[in-house]
């Protein structure tokens, strides 16, 4: 490598060559392992690696791999799907990332049928990966059998009893309020996708209405760890350092989030609610493959100088909140993430908090990626990107 090439720009620059050839591979795993790095295609992808029209190419792979650390519940493997803009083009891959107990099903589309994130990212340009995080069950990172066997581990599952108030919709499950952006009329869609995942007891346990089963770990009836703050009002998940949302970052998953990162970056890191504490922990290990930080009402945003100084190398840090915070609980929550963008600021001008109601838009819910204005919120995030 010349030495008049930085390593962000040469990372840049492979990261751009595998967008492109990525929709011919069927298998790239570097050391020919069948349980890291396995591609699947579809049917728009030729194996020449070239699109044979002007559409996007569409597809799915897996990072990490089997080996387990700490956990013999969830290991290193995480599902990526992804999609190519129809065009080449050199703009920043932007990696997507879901809060506990969602799956990529958020970004890719919205419960009345219009379009999600991942097309709105791509329109623009920007090759999109969104990542499926390890614990849940449709990923591919949960050992089923060691979950039978555990006496610490159980299934979760999101309910909408809890996720109305907890996500904005309204102050309880049926009852809107009167300018709510989320579609609610077609709700059931959202609780349709919600995926079991696994709660190892540290924290991560979602809460199902009449609690929910699995291994041994009986009925779950913890808190959801995506969702409030204590009546104390220090906020689950809330942090002066590397991140109270860390407790939410296992290693896997961290790990196969840098896998997904060494693949695709340098890219944006883009990360909602309890996915900021594992995109904060690997915006901090390996900085030069974060571009930017684009964080939508996150758990866990760092209030230590410090460690904001060390997420991406100073990358730039976008912050993203919705309406009606006082009335979820999550007040704290949105105080440190203004505190993150201020120190960030001392470094990068464009370090921002993006508070939609103080922009003069009501309404927006903590799936603001599926309310009726994505589109407009998309626009306004990627027209920050560009800056």
């Amino acid at each position: 490598m010349s030495s008049g090439i930085s390593r962000k720009a040469f990372l840049r620059t492979t990261g751009v060559t595998f967008a492109a050839t990525i929709a011919g591979c069927n298998s790239i795993a570097d050391n020919g392992e069948s349980n890291t790095d396995t591609q699947t295609t579809t049917e728009n992808s030729p194996q020449s690696g070239q699109q044979k029209d002007n559409s996007p190419t569409f597809g799915n792979f897996y990072v990490g791999n089997a080996d387990t650390t700490s956990s013999t519940v969830i290991d290193g493997r995480a599902e990526v799907v992804y999609t190519q803009p129809a065009m080449a083009t050199d703009k920043s891959p932007v990696v997507m990332v879901p809060g506990l107990g969602l799956s990529p099903y958020i970004y890719r589309t919205t419960p009345d049928g219009r379009r999600g994130w991942m097309e709105y990212f791509a329109e623009a340009g920007h090759p999109v990966y969104v990542f499926n995080p390890p614990r849940n069950v449709d990923s591919g990172g949960l050992d089923t059998a060691a979950l039978q066997n555990s006496d610490s581990a159980s299934l979760s599952r999101w309910s909408i009893d809890r996720a109305w108030p907890t996500w904005g919709f309204g102050p309880e499950v049926g009852d809107p309020y009167e300018d709510v952006r989320y579609p609610v009329e077609s709700v059931d869609q959202l609780v349709a996708s919600f995926p079991a995942y696994a709660s190892t007891g540290g924290g991560g346990g979602g809460r199902q209405g009449g609690g929910q089963t699995g291994g041994r770990g009986g009925d779950q009836n913890s808190t959801p760890a995506d969702s409030t703050e204590t009546t104390g009002g220090t906020q689950t998940g809330s942090t002066t350092g590397g991140g109270g949302g860390s407790r939410f970052a296992s290693p896997q998953e961290t790990a196969a989030l840098e896998a997904l990162l060494n693949r695709v970056g340098p890219a944006v890191l883009l990360v909602h609610s309890a996915g900021g504490g594992s995109g904060f922990a690997v915006a901090q290990t390996v900085p030069n493959l974060v571009e930017r930080i684009v964080a939508v009402e996150p758990v866990g945003a760092p209030t230590d100088p410090q460690t904001v100084a060390e997420m991406g190398g100073d990358a730039p840090f976008m912050g993203v909140y919705g309406d009606y915070v006082d009335e979820r609980g999550q007040t704290s929550r949105k105080e440190a993430t203004q505190t993150t963008a201020d120190l960030a600021g001392e470094e990068n001008s464009v370090s921002t908090l993006l508070s939609l109601p103080d922009e003069g838009i009501s309404g927006n819910t903590h799936l603001m990626m599926q309310d009726d204005n994505n589109g407009e919120i998309a626009d306004r995030i990627i027209t920050w990107i560009g800056e």
